[in-house]
This record gives structure tokens, sequence and C-alpha cells, in this order.
């Protein structure tokens, strides 16, 4: 299944508690507190059931975590 913005937003509005309707593609997450620890190990969960790939331990950082823009391209590179 194809990670879009409404679906990973909804994600994460949902574990964040957060209204992220007007949030810009390339604000911080992760840096900004928006994501915490917590949030981010289920996202990488979600992120791997959502694109049947297993995620590479090494992968998760902030180059590719760190705003929507970024987790959506991402996803898009391991989505089988």
């Amino acid at each position: 299944m194809a990670v879009t913005r409404e679906t990973l937003l909804a994600f994460l509005s949902k574990k964040t508690r957060a209204d992220l309707s007007k949030i810009e593609d390339g604000a911080e997450l992760f840096s900004s507190g928006v994501v915490d620890s917590f949030v981010m190990v289920d996202l990488m969960m979600w992120l791997e059931k959502q694109t049947g790939a297993r995620l590479n331990p090494a992968d998760v950082n902030l180059d590719n975590f760190d705003s929507v823009q970024r987790i959506l391209a991402y996803a898009a590179s391991r989505a089988r």
C-alpha cells in the first residue's frame, strides 16, 4: 500500500494528538518536538506495514524522518 500525505498525517495526528492539518511538508517533526521517540517507533512499524518492507535501522535518521516530505520520499523508496 502506498503511503500518502493524507494517510501519514492521519497516523501522526492520531499518535501525537496534534492538529497537523496545516503543517508544511518540509517542517521539522522530530527536531521541533512534534514527534518523540515513542511516536518514531510506532511510525517505523506503521511504515513497515504500509510499504511491506523491513526498514533498515541505519536508515532511521533525521535525513529520512524529520519531515512529512522526507518520510514520504523514504516510504516511496521502500515500497514493494
